[in-house]
């Protein structure tokens, strides 16, 4: 094999299947004069059939050198980056196969770039082929942007002058082979070579927990569920165990539906529709602004959307377009028998039913809002929503059924004529034999907002908070229950652990392996905003009661600690060890722990304080209000120099010499032992914490929000979720957690 120069030191190699979101690729870590190893690379076999206008590939086991087992390998098809094609097509006059192909990127750095500006674009080079498989002929790329050296010499390449975020497809372009009409089929193998920046900048960031509210729920077998929600939720269900999964939005997501396990459809705020094809969800163009709150169809290339301003939609398998609904009301839900009769229910009573070519208005004998519809056939359809508004259309007229309650009503599904559920407010959940509605007890006030299930005895209920019950027959029971509480602070350990503090007294523990809620009597009462500790068991945290408290954990037993009294609010705690604590908060508020008690000092400031970092007991930092910046030296506090008005949230430094302070307005200050200066953060959100492993390796987190600074500037990093973000901290560069809004618990790995 020959020797090569890499482009990059941190450039992607790639072998990659030519067909609808199949990918795979090892990335070499080797320095720039190393070779690519023949037998590393994965290649993916790619087969084309003319006839049939198809591209179909196969990916072999790969097999690795010895001398290359160190686990090298980064992932399997469709992890990090795919190719799609559309429009496969041979023309026999002009003897050209021709596909338009365009590459996705499902990595979290931008993708070809090294420095995340430059834009060096993405190149797919022709590794081998192609090769007549099938009749007789030569086969030859026949409109390629160059030829070229990757893995051999005179290689034709396609090029993408792009720059791709992470879930982003490029502009299509469309690839040309010169196929004679004796040949039938022909193969051809795929690597991509595309820079991106350092791989020690990005971590793929997953949710761990979160209480965020679900929406919409459904599936296609008890062991293949999908429910979404808030911030772009999306949760997965596989028989075992929920788990969230990225969705590449931070959008509300209010519904769902699957086609198969491999085609499923989320809708959502502001037009928003992403898909999932069975490797990783991605955004699908609407061309409106509406919010779409429901969707359904009979296939993946039959699908409706609707919404706000009686906004309906149809996928036909290639695009959306809109269709007239003649009604201004919201629509909220749509369901359907078969494509030639389908019914959307809004705002005012209205019922819509589509014939197949057009949508009518239907009497509904109300004008209570509808919030959901669905039905066992095209003479058993139900629709529900207000004031316990229950509507059962027989193939020719909509009448009122009797629900017993006045609660509004979210979602209704069934089996059958004689086996139909209905969820909504306070929890009520309601169940209709085919001659009377009656309610079961749910165990919940929470609001039901969705319900769908695989059998009479195996259904379930999604709502606030993220609660998901489910019934069995006989009772319903949580599957799901998460304390919405808000997560204010984090703080890791080497040894693998981690707490995490929050409203109402929400103390989580990380034992290495999963999260979990502490229970003590002392925590009833108290909204906590910090935590720090020397190891695991030498914790303190703070917050609010009737005032202000510190609490202690010496790995068997928490207990309060002495301080002055009076003190209103403590936002924070940092300490150079267990027995040299500071606690910052309102009003200037600076208290210090020796090992014994808690004494007051002196800061000089009256503005509330949000942030302290110590770097030893001589050299301490605090942040806060109107740009706040004090300094300890061992036996005072003194105002430093700031170049910003804006609040500061928090502070952090590799040492005394190296700090960072975040805070409102996407404002980020560094400070390099002798003064502090602004540094741009590419954003206007407020930034609520900084941490790092080292100076090179500093993470920023806030409303939505995750950045990352490699020692020279800060980039975005995808963290697919919209909640407010307000702690973070890391075991180490490899595992870093970022804690929020709703008992979000985001989880950060390379």
């Amino acid at each position: 094999m020959k020797k090569r120069v890499f482009p990059s030191r941190s450039n992607l190699f790639l072998a990659l299947a030519l067909s609808l979101g199949t990918a795979c690729f090892d990335r070499v870590p080797v320095e720039s004069e190393d070779l690519l190893p023949e037998d590393y690379l994965q290649r993916i076999s790619c087969r084309a059939d003319i006839a049939a206008g198809e591209l179909e590939c196969r990916t072999p086991r790969a097999e690795v050198a010895p001398a290359l087992s160190l686990s090298l390998t980064l992932g399997g098809q469709g992890v990090y980056v795919a190719l799609r094609s559309a429009n496969v097509s041979y023309d026999a006059g002009a003897q050209i196969f021709r596909a338009d192909v365009s590459i996705q990127s499902l990595v979290t750095q931008a993708l070809g770039t090294p420095d995340g500006t430059t834009v060096t674009g993405i190149k797919v080079f022709f590794h081998s082929g192609p090769t007549v498989t099938g009749g007789s002929g030569t086969v030859s790329v026949a409109n390629p942007d160059g030829v070229g050296t990757f893995t051999a010499s005179n290689q034709p390449y396609f090029e993408y002058l792009e720059v791709l975020t992470s879930h982003q497809v490029s502009t299509p372009k469309t690839w040309e082979w010169s196929v004679p009409g004796t040949v039938t089929s022909f193969a051809f193998e795929v690597l991509i070579d595309a820079a991106l920046p350092d791989e020690q900048s990005v971590l793929r960031w997953i949710v761990r927990e979160t209480a965020a509210g679900l929406f919409g729920i459904h599936g296609t077998a008890g062991a293949d569920i999908f429910a979404v929600g808030q911030s772009g939720t999306i949760l997965r269900y596989t028989g075992a165990e929920w788990a969230a999964v990225p969705s590449g939005t931070a959008s509300g997501l209010e519904w769902v539906w699957a086609a198969s396990q491999n085609d499923v459809f989320a809708v959502g705020a502001l037009g928003t529709v992403i898909h999932y094809d069975g490797k990783a969800w991605t955004a699908q163009s609407t061309g409106t602004a509406a919010f779409l709150y429901g969707v359904w169809g009979t296939s993946g290339t039959d699908v409706y959307a609707v919404g706000s301003g009686g906004t309906i939609l149809h996928y036909d398998g290639s695009g959306w377009s809109m269709q007239p609904s003649n009604t201004t009301n919201s629509l909220f839900a749509v369901w359907g028998p078969s494509s030639a009769e389908v019914f959307a229910v809004g705002g005012s009573g209205t019922i819509l039913r589509y014939n197949g070519t057009s949508w009518t208005a239907q009497s509904s004998g109300t004008s209570a809002t509808l919030a959901a519809v669905w039905g066992s056939s095209s003479s058993d359809v139900f629709a529900v929503g207000s004031g316990g508004t229950i509507l059962h259309y027989n193939g020719s007229t909509w009448t009122a059924q009797n629900s017993g309650t006045t609660r509004y009503l979210t979602a209704v599904w069934g089996t059958g004529p004689n086996d139909v559920f209905a969820a909504g407010e306070a929890g009520t959940i309601l169940h209709y034999d085919g001659s009377s509605w009656s309610a079961q007890p749910s165990g919940t006030t929470k609001w039901l907002m969705g319900i769908w299930g695989v059998a009479g005895n195996d259904v379930f209920v999604v709502g606030e908070t993220g609660l998901i019950l489910h019934y069995n027959g006989t009772d319903w029971t949580p599957q799901r229950a998460l304390l919405s509480r808000n997560l204010w602070d984090v703080w890791c350990f080497p040894t693998n652990e981690a707490f995490a503090v929050g409203d109402t007294g929400a103390v989580l523990r990380y034992d290495g392996t999963s999260w979990a809620f502490q229970e003590n009597s002392l925590f009833s009462g108290g909204n906590f905003r910090g935590v720090w500790g020397s190891s695991g068991s030498d914790v303190f945290i703070v917050g609010r009661y009737s005032e202000a408290q510190i609490l202690h954990y010496d790995g068997a037993v928490w207990e309060f600690i002495p301080k002055p009294v009076g003190i209103s609010n403590l936002w924070d705690v940092g300490g150079s060890s267990g027995s040299d604590v500071f606690f910052v908060g309102q009003g200037g508020t600076v208290l210090h722990y020796d090992g014994s008690w808690a004494i007051q000092q002196s800061s000089g400031t009256t503005a509330s304080l949000f942030g302290v970092w110590a770097n030893s007991p001589n050299d301490v930092f605090a942040v806060g209000a109107s740009g706040t910046i004090l300094h300890y030296d061992g036996s005072t506090w003194s105002s430093q120099p700031s170049p910003t008005t804006q609040t500061l949230r928090s502070v952090w430094g590799s040492s005394g010499s190296d700090v960072f302070a975040v805070g409102a307005g996407g404002t980020i200050l560094h400070y390099d032992g002798t003064s502090w200066t602004q540094q741009p953060s590419g954003t206007t959100q407020t930034l609520y914490a900084v941490w790092g492993s080292s100076g090179t390796d500093v993470f920023a987190i806030g409303r939505g929000i995750a950045l990352h600074y490699d020692g020279v500037s800060w980039t975005t990093q995808s963290v697919s979720t919209g909640m407010d973000l307000f702690g973070v901290c890391g075991i180490s560069g490899t595992k870093v957690f970022a804690v929020g809004w709703a008992t979000t618990i985001l989880e950060g790995t390379r």
